[in-house]
């Protein structure tokens, strides 16, 4: 075959077809709200014509709140409506629901279908990554749990109320950082805490002086683990609303503490005399019969299942006397009570469930008023 030259390549027909200018071709977008219209389409036609119900099934239970969605706004009706092979947008589909009501229970929660209105909600919902850095940061955080010996800290609280309802304490809000101390008390998201001690401080790998907190907040609990950074981040916090309990003129000074002060009105328990009820004429006989105790709490939660422990005679009883204890052992003082009457303890065997004896060792025959006049003759030589 001949070489060919320029001219005839250019007078060949097929360069022609080669240079001619190709047709736009025309580019077909794709609707996300027909293509997720199409998936409750396909859904139903899967499942019998049965359209999508409130189900603990995620995909199910997202296509239903789809397709009220749609039901719910007429320019999506308009919208998807020449898409609509099913007729799922005929009237007597389409359901008002009734108004919004706060949720009472779980199952209303789980009932409620705006949780899953929307795919952005439900994808929103199923994003894990948002936890990533809370469980790589989790060392910078630590929980708090039951304080042990919170009887040793609730008279400080008491105490921190009362100052703070006479005006002798101010709640302020928290200026700095270095105002975060031990001995002092904080309000953050509404609970009073006291900080107890601060630890060894340090350079931490931001560059920032740290320390680990122990806290104790009045509702019993304690986390000894927190640090001066994430604490102070908590009162600093607006949505959280941190603030300062300012001090007593005398404490600051050094002429009293805190701990001293709340000693005052430490309360360590309560001497109860109780009569029984009891109907049994063994025990009824007696007209001076007392059962003198001892409760670290109310008197009333001690006695409320007397009827059912052999040390009350497995009989209700009836509280006659009680005395608060300060700032003294208040078992020991029972025991002190005990030794004084022994010659008028009440030698009794009360048959338990299982078919034992049991000999109750607190019932004492004597007056009401030698028993008063014991406790205060008592009460007079502690004070001395």
């Amino acid at each position: 075959m001949d070489k060919l030259n320029l001219d005839d390549i250019f007078s060949d027909p097929i360069f022609d077809e080669l240079i001619a200018e190709s047709p736009n071709r025309e580019v077909k977008r794709i609707d996300p709200e027909f293509e997720r219209f199409k998936e409750i389409i396909t859904w139903i036609k899967n499942h019998g014509g049965k359209e999508p119900g409130k189900s603990r099934d995620m995909t199910e239970r997202k296509l239903y709140s789809r397709l009220k969605g749609y039901r719910d706004k007429p320019e999506m009706i308009k919208k998807l409506a020449e898409i609509d092979e099913l007729n799922l947008f005929d009237s007597k589909n389409i359901v008002i629901e009734n108004p919004m009501k706060n949720p009472e229970s779980l199952d209303d929660i789980l009932n409620d279908d705006t949780l899953f209105g929307s795919k952005e909600k439900v994808d929103s919902l199923l994003d894990l990554s948002r936890y990533k850095r809370t469980i790589s940061a989790a060392d910078k955080y630590s929980v708090r749990k039951r304080a042990s010996h919170f009887e040793r800290y609730e008279p400080l609280f008491k105490l921190a109320q009362k100052e703070i309802a006479n005006g002798t304490r101010k709640i302020v809000p928290v200026d700095t950082e270095k105002n975060i101390m031990p001995g002092k008390f904080y309000i953050d998201n509404g609970i009073l805490l006291y900080i107890l001690s601060i630890g060894d401080y340090y350079i931490d790998k931001n560059g920032y002086r740290n320390a680990k907190l122990h806290l104790i907040y009045e509702n019993g609990t304690e986390n000894k683990g927190i640090l001066l950074r994430s604490f102070a981040s908590n009162l600093f916090d607006k949505t959280r609303h941190g603030r300062m309990v300012t001090e007593v003129m005398s404490d600051v000074i050094g002429e009293t503490t805190v701990e001293e002060r709340s000693a005052e009105y430490l309360t360590t328990g309560y001497i109860y005399v109780v009569k029984s009820l009891s109907s049994n004429p063994e025990i009824s006989k007696y007209q001076n019969l007392y059962k003198i105790g001892f409760a670290s709490e109310s008197v009333e939660k001690r006695i409320r299942n007397a009827e059912n422990e052999p040390t009350y005679l497995y009989a209700p009883v009836k509280v006659v006397a009680t005395w608060e204890v300060q700032n003294f052992n208040g078992r020991k003082l029972e025991t002190v009570l005990h030794h004084r009457f022994a010659d008028q303890q009440l030698q009794i065997s009360v048959p338990t469930a299982n078919g034992k004896f049991e000999n109750p060792k607190e019932w004492y025959i004597v007056s009401l008023e030698e028993i008063e006049a014991n406790i205060n003759d008592i009460i007079v030589k502690l004070n001395i």
